[in-house]
Order: structure tokens, then sequence, then C-alpha cells
């Protein structure tokens, strides 16, 4: 009993110990001198930028002029942030996916694949953006939805909750 109780103890403080994950699935990097997130060193982030200090760039992410990435948000593998778009609260941005212009992706949204966000676009809540789809103007997508194949969503146009948008499908409302 007593060996039990002994291993429970080792256990549970291996878990608090060493249970939390190494930035960027443990890649070689730094801290970011503008804001103090990670940056491995195989990605590349502009001075001008800004990463959190909860914030991970993993990959060969590239983070450029006055993008922000903030709130435990990850921008991995080849995926470019620019201009003055703003990755937050543990939004991911992955594969070759490109997010610029003032485009906002937050709330624990996902952008992968070859996808483009761009303008003053907004994708949030759980929604996924992906493959070759593109969210652009002032649209949103947000809650649950999911743009997908080459879909393209224009102008004010709002996807929401469990919308699904894909293949070749245009939705641009003026």
């Amino acid at each position: 009993m007593k060996h039990v109780k002994l291993f429970l103890a080792m256990y549970l403080v291996s878990v608090v110990c060493l249970g939390q994950s190494s930035p960027c699935y443990g890649s070689k990097g730094q801290f970011h001198k503008n804001g103090g997130g990670f940056v491995a060193d195989s990605a590349k982030v502009d001075d001008t930028a800004f990463v959190d200090r909860a914030a991970q760039i993993c990959g060969n992410a590239q983070i450029k002029n006055s993008a922000k990435i903030l709130n435990a948000a990850i921008v991995d593998e080849q995926a470019i942030v620019s201009e003055n778009a703003v990755i937050s609260v543990m939004a991911k941005v992955s594969g070759k996916s490109s997010i610029s212009g003032s485009a906002v992706v937050t709330g624990g949204a996902k952008v992968f694949g070859d996808a483009k966000i761009f303008e003053n676009a907004n994708v949030s809540g759980m929604a996924q953006v992906y493959q070759q789809a593109s969210v652009s103007g002032l649209a949103n997508v947000t809650g649950s939805a999911k743009v997908f194949g080459q879909a393209q969503i224009k102008g004010k146009a709002k996807i929401h909750m469990k919308m699904s948008v894909s293949e070749e499908e245009i939705v641009d409302k003026k």
C-alpha cells in the first residue's frame, strides 16, 4: 500500500510539473522582443509585428508588418499573417493559409489548408475555413460554420451557426 501511495504521489507531481506542453511542440526558439511570445527558430517574425506572451509562432510561419498574434493563438506550418491582421483568443492558423489586410481570426477559429482571409473579414467562434476557401470584404464566418472547397464568402455576407459553404459556392452580400 505504501508503494501505491508513493507511485500516485510521483505520478501527480509529474503530471502537474511536466504536463505543460512545450511551445511549438518542443521546437527550439526564442521569445519575440515585441510582446514576448514564442517564435520557433524556423519561423520569421518582423520586428514590427506583435506576438503576445501566450502566443506561438511555429514551423515556417511568417508574421509580417504590423500583424498581431494574441491570447494563446498559434500560427503554424507555412501560414502567413501580414499587414494589420489579428489572430487571437486560441485561434489557430496553419497550412499554407494567408491572413492579411485588417482581417481578424479569433475565438478558437481554425484557418488551414490554402485558405485566405483578407480585407476586413472576420472568422470567429469555432468556425473553420479550409482548403482553397476565401473570406473577404466585411464578411463574417462565426459559430461552428465551415467554409471549404473553393467557396468564396464576400461583401457583407454572414455565415453562422452550423452552416456549411463548400465546393465552388460564392456568397456575396452587397
